[in-house]
């Protein structure tokens, strides 16, 4: 399949499979009211999926012996049965249940998928076209912000959850019908009969770890979705927040829209990252990207009690670097890694990324409710550093390990 037909249809089938994404996000604040939840049930909520997701991604390995194509699939069947029962949710442990369903749905259907392109593509285009993939990830999940809730006004709640699982069943079909199968690469470097120690069901750690260039993009997959996801999952609160306590906000003020918006701006600086990466090396573009982050995260929480201009500045200045490090951390990895440890590595950081990413809304929400719950810009001005402080260890990590593999 020629690369820029396979890059259309696995961003396809990623839009497909990420429409509902954001919309418990989206939903948070009428949760909160609607089940009587505290800021660290809702954190939870918000992250459990990504606990689901750190174990799933263990299993990603597999890929360097089955072709990708076959987790994709069964990642996009679970996770019509975790939207569709999301829907069907009546409370704390309801909706735990059917979002970890969710995230072992995610698990399966977003990293395989660079997988699987990194099998259909070889040379230098490699690195080129995951970053594209991974880069068109917030075009995708931000829609489902919006969706979400122009759904809930609609219909109900409810069916803020039925679309995804529609779309899901859609992407599964794209996947089934129309991506040849392959002989995976790592597969294809081996001989009959031959199956290494690295090539397991679980990734084999140690082989990852010894390659230093590769490990330090690990960590940064950590950081990089702790900030990422504790973002994602509060901003809506954030804002209904901050309209509610700034009565100089222009009346109609839509904040799931304003929200779908800050993560479509992220877009651009996405793609420039990766570009950036693969013209002057992505350990350097990944340094630069999340030190930027780091300082737009230590200020825009307390800048809710400066001036508006000061606070957009601010929301804008981090919403614009947020994600411009995830295109860039990914086809870093990809292109960083060994050919035949190809899967277990993509496995490793996806176990990086789960941790990262249930660890960030979760301590999110616990600063909040130890800090005035959300109810002062001290309080969501900590909430945010935390996420800076992270970003910016992952920045160093980048710079001591993978700059260093690499000069």
């Amino acid at each position: 399949m020629p690369m820029g037909r396979l890059i259309i249809l696995m961003c396809s089938f990623l839009g497909l499979t990420l429409f509902g994404m954001h919309a418990v996000p989206a939903l948070l604040p009428q949760f909160v009211d609607m089940w009587s939840l505290s800021n660290t049930e809702a954190g939870w909520i918000a992250g459990i999926p990504y606990l689901a997701n750190l174990f799933g991604v263990a299993f990603i390995g597999i890929t360097d012996r089955v072709d990708a194509r076959r987790l994709l699939i069964l990642g996009a069947i679970i996770n019509v049965i975790g939207y569709g029962g999301m829907g069907l949710a009546d409370g704390f442990w309801s909706a735990l249940s059917f979002r970890i369903l969710q995230g072992l749905g995610y698990a399966w259907t977003y990293l395989p998928g660079v997988k699987a392109i990194a099998d259909r593509i070889s040379g230098e285009g490699k690195g080129r076209a995951a970053s594209i993939y991974v880069s068109s990830f917030a075009v995708c999940s931000s829609l489902s912000l919006l969706a979400a809730a122009e759904t809930r006004d609609a219909f109900g709640w409810e069916w803020a959850f039925v679309l995804p699982a529609i779309t899901n069943l859609i992407a599964a079909g794209l996947i089934l019908f129309l991506l040849p199968p392959v002989e995976p690469e790592g597969a294809a470097s081996r001989g009959a009969g031959d199956t290494p120690a690295g090539l397991r069901f679980i990734p084999d750690f140690a082989l990852v770890v010894r390659n230093r260039a590769a490990f330090g993009y690990i960590i940064a997959s950590f950081a990089h979705h702790f900030e990422l996801l504790a973002v994602r999952g509060w901003t809506v609160a954030f804002l209904t927040w901050v309209v509610a306590v700034r009565p100089e906000m222009p009346a109609g003020f839509n904040v799931p829209l304003v929200a779908t918006l800050l993560i479509l701006i992220g877009v651009p600086t996405s793609m420039a990252g990766g570009e950036a990466g693969h013209r002057a090396g992505y350990a350097r573009a990944a340094f630069l990207v999340m030190t930027a982050s780091a300082i737009g995260a230590l200020f825009v929480g307390f800048s809710a009690a400066w001036s508006l201009w000061l606070l957009a500045g601010f929301v804008l200045l981090h919403n614009l670097f947020v994600l411009a490090d995830s295109g860039v951390l990914n086809a870093g990895a990809v292109t960083a890694s060994d050919p035949a440890q190809r899967g277990n590595t993509v496995a490793v950081y996806g176990v990086a990324a789960g941790a990262g990413g249930l660890s960030g809304p979760v301590l999110f929400g616990v600063i909040l409710d130890h800090t005035g719950n959300g109810q002062t810009a001290d309080s969501w001005g900590w909430a945010f550093a935390a996420t800076g402080a992270v970003i910016l260890a992952g920045a160093i990590a980048v710079r001591l390990l993978s700059w260093r593999a690499a000069h």
